[in-house]
């Protein structure tokens, strides 16, 4: 039986685009926010469950904006910690980074770097023709927690100048018993698999009743109903939910900008028969 979550639910997915570009800028400094913030962990007496310290950063001016929001891990079994503390320095691209030691650190290099940027480029601009604050978000929360796995998710979003920015998520499920991420799925090149992937992306952009196979190609980059019953795999790993296999298309894998990003989960229950046997032990009996 899976254990009650000790954690906050994760923060609702950071920054839209969209009127940027609209913004009007000055070479001047333009008032400033700054918020530096570390949560206490809640405390546990279990050791198999990960406690986290909320972490936040948040700074914005004319020219940039950075926003920090990380969970960072503090206590359970200390090989998936170290693995989790890893993982999270790599999406970063900072291997050094330490946790609540880095955050107003790594928040400030990362604000002037942008600043300085920014400046770089729309000194000698008039101010019609410069962009927006150049902008860089980063969420990284659980998203998950059982007594067999955790997994988190990722958010990122990065403004540089132009129509609009760029958003990646994606999401990571880490083995408990030894803080290892493990292939999850088999058979992948099955026709039932194929269908599944059709059917999930058919969910995603299905409202109010399921569309046709003609009207879902009007989403995608597919230009024949043939293609949809051999959609490419995400280029991210598919993930763990509570419930289920999650699968991730990013920007432009399958589909324009403006289809976003396409998500969907598979039920355990159906999704079983591809499951590799590590992932099979890790979930609940079907």
């Amino acid at each position: 039986m899976k254990r009650a979550f000790l954690f906050l639910s994760m923060v609702a997915a950071l920054c839209a685009c969209s009127n940027r570009a609209n913004k009007a800028e000055s070479t001047e400094e333009a008032d400033s926010t700054m918020v530096a913030e570390v949560n206490d962990s809640i405390a546990n007496a279990d050791e198999t469950i990960v406690t986290v310290e909320t972490l936040k950063y948040e700074k914005s001016d004319s020219t940039a904006e950075v926003s920090l929001l990380i969970q960072w891990p503090t206590e359970g079994p200390q090989p998936l910690v170290d693995s989790l503390r890893h993982h999270i320095g790599e999406l970063l691209m900072d291997d050094n980074f330490s946790g609540p030691k880095s955050i107003q650190t790594y928040g400030e290099s990362l604000f002037e770097s942008l600043s300085a940027d920014w400046h770089g480029v729309y000194d000698e601009m008039s101010p019609d023709e410069r962009s927006g604050a150049l902008t860089r978000n980063y969420s990284i929360t659980v998203l998950t927690q059982t007594d067999s796995y955790i997994t988190y998710h990722y958010h990122h979003f990065d403004y540089g100048g132009g129509a609009h920015g760029y958003t990646t998520e994606a999401a990571f499920s880490f083995r408990k018993s030894d803080g290892k991420q493990i292939p999850l799925l088999a058979n992948t090149n099955s026709p039932k698999f194929a269908k599944l992937l059709k059917e999930g992306v058919r969910s995603f952009f299905s409202e109010e009743k399921p569309l046709s196979d003609e009207e879902l190609l009007e989403y995608l980059f597919a230009e024949e109903v043939s293609a949809l019953n051999h959609l490419p795999l995400p280029g991210n790993a598919p993930y763990l939910s509570e419930t289920g296999v999650v699968f991730c298309y990013t920007q432009y894998e399958i589909a324009p900008y403006s289809s976003g990003i396409i998500t969907f989960e598979v039920p355990f229950k159906h999704i079983t028969p591809f499951l590799t046997e590590e992932a099979k032990s890790m979930i609940p009996r079907q």
